[in-house]
């Protein structure tokens, strides 16, 4: 491996190869105190100054730690996700899912702001283009607003972590619309993924049915065909979003525009109902009072907590990766559901639970 000088007061040698990547810092000009390459490491050519890295264990250590962090990250966002699907299920059964769903992103809205002027310097984004500001506005649409009003209702009629096995299958989604509208080839393995995952959802929901856990079968019938509605409908906001990011626009600057958008559908929709009004009065009184502030606890955990995390860890370690470990929210809720919710969890479900993470871990290898 070889890598060049920067003749600057920091000197560092700059090295990539197939598994680890990096800086590696070396002296400082003006500081006496920082100590030569160590030759072990290190050795310049007489002619060409050149300075030629030798791979050693401990050279990638830094890079081995850092996808070590990224990866953990990963794994607190699938637990933030978990936090925040128990809580909208908990409010959503006291004041209305659509209640839940739209107040929140009051909330959320105006946290992801302050985020966007911390790292990018604006309160809302600016400069972008047209036709990406369309397409991420339109996933919002459909992600905050249609797919979240689908998820809510689908966690009161169902619960927290069946609706989410059922959110694997959003991936599976995700892929077929590529496969048809931008013809993006599917491989064997991730074919194998789209099955093993569509059993794992069939296996959890049978395992439930056939113990009760759900409640009667039209309920569950009706939650079924609910969370599967969510998840198309993200399915189809993150092929959007996917179409109107490009490379200069930052991941907080898309949630914020999708963020916007999505309020704004909720607004009409709520509007059309008239019951804007009666969404905001919903959190009068001492009850009221208890869900709002759970709803702040979830919107802080989830759309500001956990997006962050997310972005870092994608960051510091691969997306197949991070994708698939922000994709065990249901594996999660499994103890949770068990200990804090007191709820019955079969044995049947936990093996189910994990067959469908594992299938949608496969399209992302």
């Amino acid at each position: 491996m070889r890598g060049t000088m920067d003749l600057t007061n920091w000197e560092y040698c700059s090295y990539v190869s197939d598994d680890c990547f990096g800086f590696i810092p070396l002296y400082n000009n003006t500081d006496s105190h920082m100590q030569q390459p160590d030759s072990n490491f290190l050795s310049e050519s007489s002619t060409t100054g050149e300075y030629h890295l030798y791979r050693r264990g401990l050279l990638c250590h830094y890079r081995a730690m850092e996808l070590i962090i990224g990866q953990l990250l990963a794994l607190v966002t699938a637990l933030c996700w978990a936090q925040n699907s128990l809580i909208y299920a908990h409010v959503g059964a006291q004041v209305s899912s659509n209640t839940t769903a739209h107040i929140r992103i009051w909330i959320a809205l105006p946290l992801m702001l302050l985020v966007h002027l911390v790292f990018e310097g604006t309160l809302f984004p600016i400069g972008m283009e047209t036709n990406s500001f369309v397409l991420i506005g339109l996933s919002g649409v459909l992600g905050f607003c249609i797919a979240d009003l689908f998820i809510f209702s689908s966690f009161v009629h169902i619960g927290a972590r069946q609706t989410m096995v059922i959110m694997t299958t959003s991936p599976l989604f995700g892929a077929l619309l590529a496969w048809i509208f931008t013809n993006e080839v599917l491989t064997p393995l991730q074919i194998t993924g789209m099955v093993v995952t569509l059993l794992g959802v069939a296996w959890v929901v049978l395992a439930d049915r056939s113990s009760g856990v759900a409640g009667d079968r039209r309920k569950i019938l009706k939650g079924i065909a609910i969370a599967l509605g969510g998840s198309l409908t993200q399915a189809v906001a993150y092929v959007l979003a996917d179409k109107g990011m490009t490379e200069n626009i930052p991941a907080v600057s898309a949630n914020v525009v999708r963020l916007t958008f999505g309020l704004g559908a909720l607004v009409v929709f709520a509007t059309a109902r008239k019951s804007f009004v009666r969404d905001f009065s919903r959190f009068t009184g001492k009850a009221g009072h208890k869900a709002l502030v759970l709803i702040l606890l979830a919107a802080i955990v989830g759309p500001v907590l956990g997006i962050i995390l997310n972005l870092q860890a994608l960051k510091m370690a691969p997306v197949g990766v991070v994708t698939t470990l922000s994709q065990l929210t249901p594996v999660m809720l499994l103890p949770l559901e068990k200990f804090v919710m007191k709820r019955h969890i079969t044995l049947s479900a936990v093996i189910g639970t994990l067959v469908a993470v594992a299938g949608s871990a496969l399209l992302f290898i």
